[in-house]
């Protein structure tokens, strides 16, 4: 009877896995980067998993995993000394190793992360509903190397839709308001992230 129940219960989360993984899972973002108010959402098509951020809301960030289980809420509120003691810790901590070998990954690896990003892109089932936004990298080859890979996404073409690369300047920023929503697979996303893992740098 106990290996019945065991055996069901691992084949229902077996079953969930494949659900997951191979159902196309639904994202949406909207946001000013003016006034670094943003919105985002992911969830998959029967919302067993759906995930919030919202930063105009009490509960800036939220997760229900099948409509019970919720992660997220509000902050206790602190009092002033308490605020001010940890800004002053964050300003006392210095960058730690785990910072600096992430960054180092990051730049080895720079274009095939780039590359996995535009091809995931390309397997979104992504619509613009507003789109005028201006960047740069603060380096002019990166800069022109995104808005190359940008041109080339389908979507991007919009009436409503407007993206400028500034190739001289040397601080890096973005600026405008973008909304977007579409559909991926999570195994395409695994894909690339695997392809971007075991690319030597």
């Amino acid at each position: 009877m106990i290996i019945k129940i065991i055996v069901t219960v691992l084949l229902v989360i077996a079953a969930l896995l494949v659900y997951l993984i191979f159902v196309p899972i639904a994202f949406g973002f909207k946001g000013d980067f003016d006034e670094k108010s943003f919105k985002a959402y992911v969830h998959d098509p029967l919302r067993f998993i759906n995930l919030r951020y919202d930063t105009s809301a009490e509960e800036k960030f939220s997760l229900k995993i099948f409509y019970f289980f919720k992660i997220g809420g509000k902050k206790k509120e602190e009092n002033k000394p308490e605020k001010e003691k940890k800004q002053r810790k964050k300003k006392k901590k210095k960058p730690g190793d785990g910072k600096k070998k992430l960054l180092d990954f990051i730049k080895k690896r720079l274009k095939v992360i780039l590359q996995s990003v535009f091809g995931i892109l390309k397997k979104c089932r992504i619509h613009l509903d507003d789109c005028n936004i201006s960047f740069s990298t603060g380096e002019p080859d990166t800069t022109a190397f995104i808005y190359g890979g940008l041109s080339a996404l389908p979507f991007m073409y919009g009436k409503s839709n407007r993206v400028d690369a500034d190739l001289m300047s040397d601080d890096a920023f973005i600026k405008g308001h973008l909304g977007v929503r579409g559909h991926v697979e999570v195994i395409v996303v695994i894909v690339y992230v695997l392809k971007i893992l075991f690319t030597k740098g």
